[in-house]
């Protein structure tokens, strides 16, 4: 019987092969294929069905995932009943997305020390909170699984009313953890996105004081 060293191997005769580690299909097709191989009125349902089972083996780690090509926005903090939270956001200078190291850098105008203490009302506790929007191209983001768990109507509506476009949530920051390091609280300064056919891509904020 003949020995294989390579993952991905056709055996003699050519009637099984055996896909052990990941398969890239540059063009999002398989080989030697294109939608020109098709009729005109088949070429759509090719493409789904295509589109579908390469999602489908992205999702398995048979294909490298598509990378996330992070955002931001700025959000209109607006939110009734909410003046100190709308303080705080309006103290930032710049935000800053690098989608080489997924880190996320929010440059404020004044030191942390002095934005304003109160309880967003989320259950978190009170701290300096402030907001900013965050996309990934991906529209409605009930597709978007942030830190494992789906995001519903109620991120939608959120996003809406901070004036935030389709495709964009909000990302409620507790700069006075993240400026210490805390992450023993659930503001942590680190989360995860996943969807469909996206490899699963973590992300760091950080906090840049004034001199």
């Amino acid at each position: 019987m003949s020995e294989y060293n390579a993952k991905n191997y056709t055996e003699q005769g050519g009637e099984v092969t055996h896909i052990g580690g990941k398969i890239v299909y540059d063009n999002g097709l398989l080989p030697n294929m294109s939608t020109a191989d098709v009729t005109s009125d088949s070429a759509a349902k090719v493409r789904v069905t295509l589109n579908t089972l390469i999602t489908n083996l992205k999702n398995a780690g048979l294909m490298v995932g598509d990378a996330f090509t992070m955002q931001y926005a700025a959000v209109t903090d607006s939110v009734s009943g909410h003046a100190d939270r709308q303080y705080n956001t309006g103290k930032i200078s710049s935000v800053a997305v690098d989608n080489d190291t997924h880190e996320i850098s929010i440059t404020l105008s004044d030191k942390v020390k002095n934005l304003k203490d109160f309880d967003g009302g989320n259950g978190w506790g009170v701290h300096k909170w402030l907001g900013i929007g965050l996309g990934v191209g991906i529209s409605p983001i009930t597709g978007l699984y942030y830190n494992g768990s789906a995001m519903g109507d109620e991120d939608v509506a959120e996003a809406t009313a901070c004036d935030l476009s389709a495709g964009y949530f909000v990302r409620w920051v507790a700069a006075d953890l993240v400026l210490a390091g805390d992450n023993t609280e659930r503001s942590v300064d680190n989360f995860t996105l996943w969807t469909d056919g996206y490899a699963e891509t973590a992300y760091k904020i950080k906090i840049v004081e004034p001199a």
